[in-house]
């Protein structure tokens, strides 16, 4: 089946997934996955508005793609696990009943930790060595399993500041997927780490691709923001990848990222 992959949002769905839908209509593709990271962006801890209409926006979009016949999965990521299981963070909104807001529309989003494409296994952050793909982790979280969705979102590695050797499939580094990589799972997929562009780190033993390519960081003059990502997306289709080029780094779209975001 031909898929998109789309790599962390922070708060960007209303502007990256436009542009998406428009790929997905020109390749006929049927299937779209997000890596997670809906949530959470630089400055943006009180602007609670923001979140509500992404996740709206999350919820309409991924209902109206169902409509017309375009599977839509939702991985869960490291910044949007807090808001599951109460645990807020330092870059989290600072808001409790927007907390609980999230908790519920991302619930209701169908989040889950992993999704098999073929042989490519396709996470957040990635599975090293350290961690073991479970059959729940293929499956929509429901309340019963908060309790492991916290474990996984405290297991952080050295690489970002933990004290594990290496980090869960939401917190995994890419240089820490192929320093200790996973010989179960050779091929992966991942976003989480921030990249210019579609990194593929491949060797005889595995294949390591990372899709996290919409960072954006605040500046304190006009512009006032940078996009340090390209904004490129993965295209799949049996077993081969291409990259597509999402019209993103522009002028533009600075200025929507302006108008949406607090400063």
């Amino acid at each position: 089946m031909k898929t998109i992959l789309v790599g962390d949002l922070h708060l960007t769905a209303q502007i990256i997934l436009p542009m998406v839908e428009e790929n997905v209509k020109a390749m006929n593709c049927r299937r779209v996955i997000l890596l997670g990271d809906y949530m959470d962006a630089y400055n943006q801890t009180k602007n609670i508005n923001l979140y509500m209409n992404e996740l709206d926006y999350l919820l309409m979009w991924k209902s109206r793609m169902k409509t017309i016949g375009i599977e839509v999965i939702t991985l869960l990521g490291n910044h949007d696990a807090p808001y599951l299981t109460f645990n807020p963070k330092y870059y989290s909104l600072m808001d409790s009943s927007g907390i609980i807001a999230v908790h519920n529309k991302l619930m209701k989003l169908g989040v889950q930790i992993a999704f098999q494409l073929e042989d490519y296994l396709v996470s957040h952050a990635g599975y090293t060595e350290d961690y073991v793909l479970e059959e729940w982790h293929l499956k929509k979280i429901s309340a019963s399993i908060i309790e492991n969705i916290a474990w996984l979102n405290t297991h952080i590695g050295g690489k970002r500041g933990g004290q594990y050797i290496s980090g869960s499939p939401l917190w995994a580094d890419f240089e820490e997927l192929t320093r200790y990589p996973n010989l179960n799972y050779p091929k992966q997929i991942v976003g989480h780490t921030p990249q210019n562009k579609v990194k593929i780190e491949c060797n005889l033993e595995t294949k390591i691709i990372g899709i996290d390519t919409f960072t954006v960081i605040p500046l304190e003059q006009s512009p006032y923001y940078q996009q340090l990502g390209t904004g490129e997306v993965l295209l799949y289709e049996d077993g081969k990848i291409w990259t597509l080029s999402l019209n993103w780094k522009n002028e533009d779209i600075i200025r929507k990222i302006d108008s949406k975001f607090d400063r």
